[in-house]
């Protein structure tokens, strides 16, 4: 028979009160150091979780060795295939540094102790020259038998350029092994200038080129320009330095080149191709150290001089006719006629 609701044993009432109420749990008594203690472990470890992912079937290991090894995937979840490691290869620049270092000191060893990279008569090319020979040049080089490395091309330049006065420009340039490659420009003479010349003598002679730089005959050439005079051509005005460096000054400063200037006044040389233009025909043009440049008149048979420019030249032609015609009108034979100062004429 069974039990009345009113019947029920206790166990009875406590199980169905269980099941309509919620357990609630009595909290644990602890002491407060040991509620520290405990959170304190509890936020210090750290939980990890990773999805395992199919698609990530490429897993690099690094090895202890420092190799690398390869796995491949077979296909089969959780299954792959592991071969052995690839030693890793490393650029160090250390190495490379000291490889470059040692092959230029091997360089330089064998350009030091080889003959191969001096310079020799054969490794010199020379361009540009019509009238000064290779030979000349070639002697003209003082650095014939040194390392190709110490030639100082400014040096070589300058050196040419004072010794060969008929040289305009001279390029100099260097090459591996032992090469110097000379490229020169020679000056056009433009004035043949006779020196102490007479009718039985030819005298000296030397080229004058249109900027005043005076040069040696070498060969033939067809000059329209002759002037004959008793000296040498006169230099330009230089201005004059009182101040001479020491002789520490000169040792310790180094070396200045210089470019080589006009020997011959440029002033002169546009007065001897403007009065060469205009002075009679069947006549030459002459040169006094005194009085300058002028001719023999053909019709008169006196000397004329009009100085060494061609300032005021015009004028001086003017004075002269005067001057010519003041003399043939009070029958006078002078023997010279001189313009050289405008305002100062004078016939002897």
């Amino acid at each position: 028979m069974a039990r009345k609701p009113d019947e029920l044993s206790h166990a009875d009432k406590i199980r169905a009160r269980r099941k309509i109420e919620p357990i609630r749990r009595r909290a644990i008594e602890r002491a407060p150091e040991e509620s520290t203690v405990r959170a304190t472990q509890a936020a210090s470890r750290v939980v990890t979780r990773r999805q395992y992912s199919e698609t990530n079937t490429n897993v690099h290991t690094q090895s202890s060795r420092g190799g690398r090894p390869i796995y491949i995937p077979t296909g089969t979840p959780g299954k792959e295939i592991r071969l052995g490691t690839v030693p890793r290869f490393r650029v160090n620049w250390r190495i490379i540094s000291g490889l470059l270092a040692f092959i230029c000191v091997v360089m330089l060893i064998l350009m030091l102790s080889s003959d191969s990279f001096k310079v020799n008569p054969n490794g010199i090319n020379i361009r540009g020259n019509f009238r000064v020979t290779d030979s000349e040049i070639s002697n003209k080089l003082s650095r014939l038998g040194t390392l190709i490395i110490s030639v100082n091309p400014k040096t070589i330049e300058y050196d040419l350029l004072n010794s060969f006065r008929d040289l305009k420009s001279v390029r100099v340039g260097v090459s591996l092994p032992a090469n110097l490659n000379v490229r020169v420009e020679e000056r056009i003479p433009a004035i043949i200038w006779h020196i102490d010349a007479t009718e039985e003598t030819e005298g000296s002679q030397i080229w004058i080129d249109e900027q005043g730089f005076s040069f040696e005959v070498r060969g033939i050439a067809s000059l329209p320009i002759e002037v004959f005079a008793n000296t040498t051509p006169p230099e330009p005005f230089r201005p004059f330095s009182l101040e001479t460096p020491s002789e520490e000054d000169k040792e310790e400063n180094e070396p200045v080149y210089v470019e080589p200037e006009p020997d011959v006044d440029p002033k002169l040389v546009r007065a001897i191709q403007t009065l060469y233009e205009i002075k009679p025909p069947d006549t030459v043009l002459r040169f006094d150290a005194k009085r300058g440049l002028g001719w023999t008149d053909p019709n008169h048979g006196w000397m004329v001089y009009f100085g060494r420019t061609a300032k005021h030249l015009d004028l001086k032609l003017a004075q002269y006719q005067k001057i010519a015609q003041y003399l043939l009108e009070r029958n006078l034979q002078p023997s010279l006629i001189s313009l050289e100062y405008l305002h100062a004429p004078y016939y002897r």
